[in-house]
């Protein structure tokens, strides 16, 4: 059974109330989007579930939430799973096994079509939340996220949030060497600006930061942050979990180093290496629900 109810009853009322207030809505010609929409990250491991429910930060990093929000409602993250189980965060959102019960936790994994996701059959953008152009003229959009980071320029004057115990955050692998320049929109006012593509690389990854030790990084947006105690302890006992797991299995390590090969049609050569560190067991993301928009 699910360690937190949290989600799965905010989404119950969600549905009761979003069916009740769209005829407010529609008379009211305004957007109900709130300044903090709350999600449900549903995880397997071992035979058990857990449910996190998340506050995500429009009023902060609104262009961040919305690329999210958008992936969500294509019930792109289900069925994916933790590729990444790092030190001090595991990181999600771009694998998946095509067969999560049998599949090898290293020969299978295998990468999420995110071109296929977000673009057409003739190869356009399909998102409509486009943040970031391969010109100057915004000629060209592509599917990916304008970095709401401090290494790209942006800041928060109340200050924003930063990595502590169960934060959501963006990722990308994309090296810093790779200097091209691509166009980004700026979601503090309505101007453009031009910096670097690693800064602006993000498509669907995401981590959650899982050390109880406070942390800055200039290069990832944290978006989120766990909305209740239920959830917070629903993250404990998952990592509890892992450890038992790897106590039981008499495991030197719970994870396995594994080299691949990133494609990415906006740095040179059209691939990168990148080193996952993978867990021995499944770590699966079931679902991820919108709560409250």
């Amino acid at each position: 059974m699910f360690k937190s109810l949290g989600g799965k009853l905010a989404k119950g009322c969600a549905v009761a109330l979003a069916a009740a207030s769209l005829l407010g809505c529609t008379l009211m010609f305004s957007g109900c989007e709130s300044k903090n929409p709350e999600i449900s990250v549903n995880i397997e491991f071992n035979g058990e579930e857990y449910s996190l429910t998340y506050k995500l930060h429009r009023d902060l990093y609104s262009q961040t939430v919305a690329h999210y929000i958008e992936l969500i409602d294509k019930d792109f993250f289900d069925g994916t799973v933790v590729h990444d189980f790092q030190s001090n965060r595991m990181v999600a959102g771009g694998y998946t096994y095509t067969d999560l019960e049998n599949g090898d936790v290293l020969d299978d994994l295998t990468a999420l079509d995110y071109d296929g996701a977000t673009k057409d059959a003739d190869g356009n953008v399909t998102l409509e939340n486009i943040t970031v152009w391969k010109d100057a003229d915004r000629n060209e959009a592509t599917n990916r996220l304008h970095g709401e980071t401090s290494v790209n320029g942006f800041s928060v004057s109340e200050g924003g949030l930063n990595n502590k115990f169960g934060v959501l955050g963006t990722y990308s692998y994309v090296p810093t060497g790779e200097k091209t320049n691509v166009t980004f929109k700026q979601s503090s006012k309505d101007d453009y600006g031009h910096s670097e593509y690693y800064k602006n690389s993000t498509t669907s990854m995401f981590y959650i930061y899982t050390s109880t030790s406070s942390s800055t990084d200039r290069n990832y947006c944290v978006f989120g942050e766990l909305a209740d105690d239920e959830s917070k302890q629903a993250l404990e006992d998952l990592l509890d979990a892992i450890d038992d797991y790897q106590s039981d299995n008499e495991l030197d390590s719970f994870t396995e180093e594994h080299e691949v090969a990133i494609r990415d049609e906006f740095v040179s050569g059209g691939s990168y290496e990148a080193t996952f560190d993978v867990p021995a067991a499944k770590v699966v993301i079931t679902s991820v629900e919108v709560n409250k928009y």
